[in-house]
């Protein structure tokens, strides 16, 4: 009986689920470092480490709460150093430090790793599944709209997530945002100041939760937008293979 020899392959260019879609592309270094700098963890969430970005984000949050880093932050900007110096938990700060410098260092190396893994990838060409069905749902390769991807991130946090198909950043980024609103009273906030209240509104607001909110609300509305631009590029690529093997035989006669 003759064996059926499966290929291997060694570098897929995406991997499908019936929760989420990942795939092999090119990021520039800097931009994830950048979004590191902003917070540790989005680096790694824009690199689907997913684990390690939430590890590090929880430790920055956790961090950054108990020193008061937001709090001194803003008396700096509005120029109240003594009340800045005052607030400010100096030995938590120091350890802030060596989170946010590896966590910049360790998402621009992995970015120019997984850089070469896609360029890689792209020359394996290996076949891809277009869709899944199976007991934790259906997912499919389809096209996905960036504009409407940006606009739920842009209403609520996660949500652009949850439109294409990565339920479990989406589940992080919807707990993480309701999370920092609540306990921020930004919502509050937003209530008073449509009702003229303005004073109240400044009342009620926890600056050091606040100023969270826009990197996280940002990272939100940028990583869907990409996402989704990602995974119809995948969709093309996958079509074109499809298109190719299928009737695109190397044995064809072409006409004279």
């Amino acid at each position: 009986m003759q064996e059926v020899q499966i290929p291997i392959v060694r570098r897929p260019k995406s991997a499908i689920t019936g929760h989420s879609i990942n795939t092999f592309h090119l990021r520039n270094p800097l931009v994830v470092a950048w979004w590191s700098l902003t917070y540790p963890g989005f680096g790694h969430l824009r690199l689907v480490s997913v684990g390690k970005g939430v590890f590090l984000f929880s430790g920055e949050l956790l961090i950054n709460t108990y020193s008061h880093l937001n709090l001194a932050i803003l008396y700096s900007f509005t120029g109240n150093f003594v009340m800045a110096k005052q607030v400010l938990d100096t030995n938590l700060l120091l350890l802030y430090c060596g989170i946010l410098v590896f966590s910049v260092w360790d998402s621009y190396r992995a970015t120019i790793e997984i850089n070469k893994f896609s360029v890689l990838a792209d020359h394996e060409n290996a076949p891809m599944v277009p869709m899944v069905i199976g007991s934790a749902g259906l997912n499919a390769m389809e096209k996905r709209n960036p504009w409407v991807a940006m606009a739920w991130a842009i209403l609520i946090p996660g949500a652009g997530h949850l439109y294409c198909m990565s339920l479990i950043p989406a589940l992080f980024m919807m707990v993480g945002g309701a999370s920092i609103m609540y306990f921020s009273h930004l919502l509050p906030a937003i209530h008073y100041t449509a009702m003229g209240q303005f004073a109240q509104a400044k009342a009620v607001l926890d600056w050091q939760w606040l100023l969270n909110v826009p990197s996280f609300y940002c990272f939100s509305i940028y990583d869907s937008y990409v996402k989704s631009v990602e995974i119809n590029k995948i969709f093309d690529q996958e079509q074109a293979q499809f298109f190719k093997n299928k009737y695109q035989s190397a044995l064809f006669k072409m006409p004279i």
